[in-house]
């Protein structure tokens, strides 16, 4: 049997439900499910998000959610529990696993994959499939740093050496699932650049219809033909799209870090972009978005630095009062 899941918290859910019902729609025969890293909230109808099945992550892995809660914020979180998930599915009769990030959007059947899982024990995604500009930013010089391949998609066969694989990614994560480049940390991401090392049977699928992205857009222009879109050409169909970072508040910038492309000088993304940002609206985006998450440490409060340039009773407050702030912070 198989098996595909994304994981957020409430505030995405508007998210997962674009990505659950479009998945259904193509895949009609495998088992959706939201596994959700937070705990539920009485204003949203969790049978109405396209799914199969609603996994609460806090109930699921009670330790590891206790354990990590308030050393990685919701984000990092999000993708520190994934390898354990793997685990879950394989040990509840599932022996191949696919996992898709919400912020994606299908619209394709997944046969390039499916064919593969014949053969293969793990199919990845690369970022790209061509060298980039040297101009701009994201250079692939910059996607190394993140990882060649993008685990906004991930699938996975359970086998022996898989599970073995799946138990070493969890040991890492939980430790250095950090987003800290400076460090040489991302997520859960990096890991996997191990997978055609550590396993015998990985493919690498470079079908430019899969993980069409805002850092691969160099190499790949969307064709809208009768509202079915095609990548470069009308042979190959976009079979999903990764909308990484978008926010359509933010519009026309389709990601904050993207300095190449935008609306305004690509205006072939537009409707497949118009189009996600209506599918977003109908699924109640502008009232989930604004739920706060339970779990995932907070960010730190920003402590001015500015004070008065004399020694008079403001400045001696203004002292007292930040040295008490960081008291609190740090817990007495």
């Amino acid at each position: 049997m198989t098996s595909a899941f994304t994981i957020c918290a409430n505030n995405y859910l508007a998210h997962a439900k674009t990505l659950a019902c479009s998945f259904k729609k193509q895949h009609p025969e495998v088992d959706f499910c939201i596994a959700i890293l937070d705990e539920p909230n009485e204003g949203i109808d969790y049978d109405d998000l396209g799914a199969d099945q609603i996994l609460w992550i806090h109930k699921l892995l009670p330790e590891l959610v206790a354990e990590l809660k308030d050393t990685y914020n919701i984000a990092e979180l999000c993708t520190v529990v994934k390898p354990k998930l793997f685990t879950h599915f394989f040990e509840n009769v599932y022996n191949t696993v696919l996992y898709i990030d919400p912020d994606i959007k299908v619209f394709s059947p997944f046969k390039e994959v499916f064919s593969a899982l014949k053969e293969y024990q793990v199919v990845l995604t690369p970022h790209i499939c061509s060298p980039t500009g040297e101009i701009g930013h994201p250079q692939d010089k910059d996607l190394m740093r993140t990882g060649i391949y993008n685990l906004g998609f991930l699938a996975v066969n359970k086998t022996i050496q898989t599970q073995s694989f799946i138990e070493w990614w969890d040991k890492r994560v939980r430790a250095y699932g950090f987003h800290d480049l400076k460090k040489g940390f991302f997520y859960d991401q990096i890991w996997l650049g191990y997978a055609p090392a550590f396993l015998d049977r990985v493919f690498i699928l470079r079908h430019l219809g899969y993980n069409v992205a805002n850092w691969n857009l160099h190499e790949r222009k969307i064709i809208n033909n009768k509202e079915e879109y095609f990548v470069n050409d009308t042979k190959t169909p976009v079979v999903f799209f990764h909308y990484s970072h978008f926010k359509m508040e933010n519009l026309p910038i389709l990601a904050s870090y993207n300095q190449n492309f935008n609306l305004d000088n690509r205006k072939d993304l537009v409707p497949i972009y118009m189009e996600y940002k209506s599918d977003l609206l109908q699924n109640n985006y502008n009232t989930l978005k604004d739920i706060i998450y339970v779990f995932g440490k907070r960010p730190k409060p920003t402590i001015v630095n500015a004070k008065p340039k004399n020694n008079s009773r403001l400045y001696k407050a203004f002292v007292l009062f930040k040295k008490t702030l960081r008291m609190v912070l740090k817990g007495y």
